[in-house]
């Protein structure tokens, strides 16, 4: 049988042949989120509410298109696919199987299972990864209905297609807490465990104490771009344990690899290839292409050169403070 996917002849919402017409398209069934300098338009067959999407995206609402467009489609309903007429996968492990072919990727949601060739979702980005025709199971439909979604692209995170497009904007996302200090941004860099999540309350405390002004931007997952003013930190929904997101954005000071000890102290790291190899350990991944491996190895290699990197160790006695301030240029 001929693969309709491969003459992007694209079945919509399961009817074979219907065409979604987007002139039609109301503001029931679109949102704009904006997030890092992009701004995402989400359509969908089914309607949006302001109960669609967790409250955690409330603070990258938009009211309309920006600049820097990338569109994610929703349609409800598996078009009648055999995964073999693709090809060879270039990467193939559950959930996913991934195809490269006539200028666009093809994600095609597998089972886990073997010998189970249902596919649970089909997924045909453009090129660039800035278009999205997103084919969700029948159960998606109820799930949508339900309301409280978490990911803009019902994946279970839309890092997979945000660290993509980072890459071609000269930036990435980082296994960070993310905090604007007195107007700077600062990263506290690292895996679970090592103390983001204290960090972050330590300063929440202090603010709300008045002793330092302070901006939750995730505690979890941030975002770093290069600007033409130079490097900038932003917020996102990716949050692990604290839903106190934001959409904010400063101008990036300092990076601290965390070490939880019995001392409070900030200092600088001066070895590139010690800052290298901490940075690229807590990247945010997408499924990993050479071209994004090459991209993301130069944004690295800038920001190794550019932004200040430390190490910061301290302990819960809020001692770390006023050393956390003077990132951000206040003086003792």
């Amino acid at each position: 049988m001929q693969n309709i996917l491969l003459n992007h002849q694209l079945p919509q919402s399961g009817q074979l042949g219907h065409s979604f017409d987007l002139s039609n398209v109301t503001i029931n069934h679109r949102r704009y989120f904006q997030i890092a300098g992009m701004t995402l338009r989400v359509e969908s067959d089914l309607p949006l509410d302001d109960r669609t999407f967790h409250p955690k995206f409330d603070s990258f609402r938009a009211d309309g298109p920006g600049d820097d467009m990338v569109t994610i489609r929703h349609h409800f309903g598996i078009p009648e696919l055999h995964e073999q007429a693709f090809g060879k996968a270039s990467y193939r492990k559950p959930p996913w199987a991934i195809y490269h072919q006539n200028d666009s990727f093809y994600y095609l949601g597998i089972s886990p299972y073997e010998g189970d060739s249902t596919l649970h979702r089909v997924v045909k980005f453009s090129e660039s990864h800035t278009h999205a025709t997103i084919y969700n199971d029948d159960a998606c439909a109820s799930v949508w209905r339900k309301g409280n979604l978490h990911s803009l692209t019902m994946f279970s995170s839309d890092q997979l297609l945000l660290a993509r497009l980072l890459a071609d904007r000269q930036g990435c996302y980082l296994h960070s807490s993310g905090v604007v200090v007195d107007g700077a941004g600062i990263l506290f860099v690292g895996h679970s465990g090592v103390g983001k999540s204290t960090a972050m309350n330590l300063l929440l405390d202090a603010e709300e104490k008045g002793n330092i002004q302070v901006v939750s931007l995730c505690e979890d997952r941030n975002i770093i771009r290069k600007k033409e003013d130079g490097w900038q930190v932003y917020g996102t929904w990716n949050h692990y344990e604290n839903p106190r997101v934001s959409s904010s954005s400063a101008p990036l000071k300092a990076i601290c690899f965390l070490e939880q000890a019995d001392e409070n102290s900030i200092t600088q790291l001066t070895s590139r290839k010690e800052i290298m190899r901490n940075l690229f350990s807590c990247i945010i991944r997408p499924f990993v292409t050479a071209d994004w491996w090459e991209k993301t190895f130069d944004i690295i290699g800038a920001i190794v050169q550019e932004v200040p990197c430390y190490v910061m160790r301290f302990d819960k006695s809020g001692a770390i403070i006023n050393e956390i301030a003077k990132l951000g240029g206040r003086h003792s």
